[in-house]
């Protein structure tokens, strides 16, 4: 009876610690993740100033700053 209380108690405990961990990765490093990204991308198109490569970084940006309530403006493709 004891040990299947501690087994219970234990899976409980690892589902709490792994839905924690994945909402903490979700909420802070996939930004910071995704930041750098278009950092790259940003630096790749003042290289070649390819003007689908500039379409596609504005999008990425606009959703960006959507899903992680930040402000980067967009690029000038013109």
């Amino acid at each position: 009876m004891i040990k299947k209380q501690s087994l219970w108690i234990f899976i409980i405990i690892g589902i709490g610690s792994l839905v924690g961990m994945i909402s903490y990765l979700e909420s802070s490093g996939f930004c910071s993740v995704r930041q750098l990204d278009l950092v790259y991308g940003m630096k790749k198109y003042s290289d070649t100033n390819d003007a689908q490569l500039c379409d596609t970084l504005n999008t990425k940006i606009s959703k960006f700053n959507d899903d992680c309530k930040s402000n980067i403006e967009e690029l000038d493709c013109g």
